[in-house]
């Protein structure tokens, strides 16, 4: 599968693709040097709406998005054949983070969710580097069908 970084202007395209899991790294830096250098460190696609990068001046792989509202730029790159939904890679990293998530035990779960959460759940799981739990709610419902659209 395919890594990405993301730059400064496509913070929410990466999440995006997080939560389809896709490994992204959203660079927040403005040195464009350094976002290449990193791209080529780590083998990433650049995503970017910068005119002045292109793929000439780059060397490495790059893809401009040209439109400016992140469902547009998932429609582009799915369009394109960049990305794909794949079912069993949904909701496998970190939205904030980007890392993979460990499932946990419902036990451990416990005190670090909401009560009802807890009482109405059975999976659990936890991001290794920043700790966030997560766990298969409505929100996730919600984005399913959110995703449905684009197919």
């Amino acid at each position: 599968m395919t890594k990405f970084l993301a730059d400064c202007m496509l913070g929410k395209l990466g999440k995006e693709l997080r939560m389809l899991g896709y490994d992204t790294f959203y660079y927040q830096g403005k040195d464009l040097h350094e976002l290449i250098q990193l791209a080529r460190r780590q083998e990433r696609v650049i995503l970017t709406r910068n005119t002045r990068l292109t793929p000439e001046t780059t060397e490495i792989p790059m893809i401009r998005l040209t439109e400016d509202d992140p469902v547009l730029q998932l429609k582009q790159l799915l369009r394109q054949g960049i990305i794909a939904f794949d079912g069993k890679s949904l909701f496998s990293r970190c939205l904030l983070c980007n890392s993979r998530l460990d499932e946990i035990t419902r036990e451990e779960a416990e005190g670090k969710v909401p009560d009802y959460i807890y009482r109405h759940h059975k999976e659990f799981y936890r991001c290794p580097q920043c700790r966030r739990l997560y766990w298969p709610g409505t929100h996730q419902e919600r984005m399913k069908k959110r995703l449905e659209e684009f197919i």
